[in-house]
């Protein structure tokens, strides 16, 4: 069996998404902010339909944290499994004598 993985690659994958949630939070942040700043300024029709627009983009980023959260945990499950099947198979041939 072959096993092939870079480490420094996934690790590198991990930390991006990372990243990118933590972009995204800050715009989530933002957009909440300004959405209830004028919000509370408008008083006719459109600010309830600009209240709706915001619950509609408060679902969406939270469903896009958590598949982004789910693939920061995925990389790292198989960074972890790829480490452990290589310390396996070190050991393996380490204790092979010829």
């Amino acid at each position: 069996m072959l096993i092939k993985g870079n480490f420094g690659q996934l690790d590198g994958l991990a930390e991006q998404i990372v990243s990118t949630v933590g972009r995204v939070q800050q715009e989530m942040d933002s957009w909440q902010s300004t959405s209830g700043a004028t919000t509370a300024d408008w008083m006719d029709r459109a600010g309830s339909e600009f209240e709706e627009i915001s619950r509609a983009w408060q679902q969406v980023s939270t469903a896009q944290q958590a598949m982004l959260e789910a693939l920061r945990g995925g990389v790292q499950t198989a960074n972890n499994e790829l480490q452990q099947a290589l310390a396996s198979a070190a050991a393996r041939v380490g204790s092979t004598s010829i």
